[in-house]
């Protein structure tokens, strides 16, 4: 599921003749995204009630301790089934869907492709990793093809108003699971809405890999002002020597230009005591795939 409606998910909701929203906050994915076509059936477990649009109006609310609820439900509900025939129609939306907007990495010198940057990271990062995710246009490339099975290992902020909050989510997450290694993943301009916490992370010597997509640009407010308006404007700032900005602080920094040395440097930092910035130049001229639309284009 998602920002442009051309995932599974997606889809699904869209054929789904009940939708159950447990603790749903409309910020995180407005139902005016799922329920476009309002001929959807809800019913709403939460501690608050709904609120109510066009596209959120409920058939039944539950109100109250939502575990406490659900635990009651559940003990009135046979077994789920899933049947065979189900499964297959899933495998087939998934290929089809895969086939419609799955993104194959190009390659360029010198600059590297965000699906490039993603294999690298799925290539080297083990499951015990946390990775925190910051806003910005990396974070849909993210959301689309990086894989975490961990509970609570890759952190997202579905808001889309949080820049900056990847590198205290990993300080945070360093902090409460020792020992481990923390990635955080953040564009130019979302670092630099926070960059001065590296000093925390240096002073408390924590085990954090800080990977910035760098592309000099508000890449995400630049993709979402050509989507409306056919122009970008005010979205250009830098450059920034990121390496330098890191040996300030008392941190590494590295700079790389194609995948054999990402990996390379995201071991060095595995193997390195207190965090390692990783200065990585993007390239998202592929970032209007992004949005090839599937279902009706929320934008318009």
């Amino acid at each position: 599921m998602g920002l442009f409606r051309n995932q599974v998910g997606d889809e699904l909701l869209r054929k789904s003749d009940l939708v159950v929203t447990i603790g749903y906050d409309p910020i995180e994915y407005e139902a005016s995204n799922w329920n476009k076509e309002l001929d959807t059936q809800i019913i709403n477990i939460d501690e608050v009630q709904a609120e109510i649009t066009n596209y959120m109006q409920p058939k039944k609310e539950w109100i109250g301790n939502i575990a406490k609820t659900i635990e009651m439900i559940s003990d009135k509900v046979d077994e789920p089934f899933i049947n065979q025939q189900h499964l297959d129609e899933l495998e087939q939306l998934r290929a089809h869907i895969d086939q419609e907007t799955g993104i194959k990495a190009t390659h360029e010198e010198g600059i590297l492709h965000p699906v490039e940057i993603i294999e690298s990271m799925q290539k080297v990062l083990t499951d015990e990793t946390t990775v925190t995710v910051d806003v910005g246009s990396h974070y849909i490339w993210m959301a689309r093809n990086f894989r975490s099975y961990n509970p609570r290992h890759l952190l997202f902020s579905n808001g889309m108003q949080t820049l900056g909050v990847a590198l205290p989510w990993a300080i945070s997450a360093a902090l409460v699971r020792p020992n481990t290694q923390v990635v955080s993943v953040a564009g130019d301009g979302g670092f630099l809405f926070s960059s001065q916490d590296l000093e925390t992370a240096v002073r408390k010597n924590l085990n954090i890999i800080q990977l910035i997509w760098n592309d000099g640009k508000y890449n995400m407010v630049e993709f979402q002002e050509e989507m409306k308006y056919k122009r970008s404007s005010g979205v250009d700032f830098g450059p920034v020597d990121f390496v330098k900005y890191a040996e300030s602080f008392g941190a590494k920094g590295l700079r790389v230009t194609n995948q054999e040395e990402l990996e390379a440097a995201i071991k060095e930092g595995y193997e390195t005591d207190g965090p390692v910035l990783i200065d990585i130049p993007v390239n998202y001229k592929d970032n209007i795939k992004l949005s090839t639309n599937m279902l009706p284009d929320v934008f318009n």
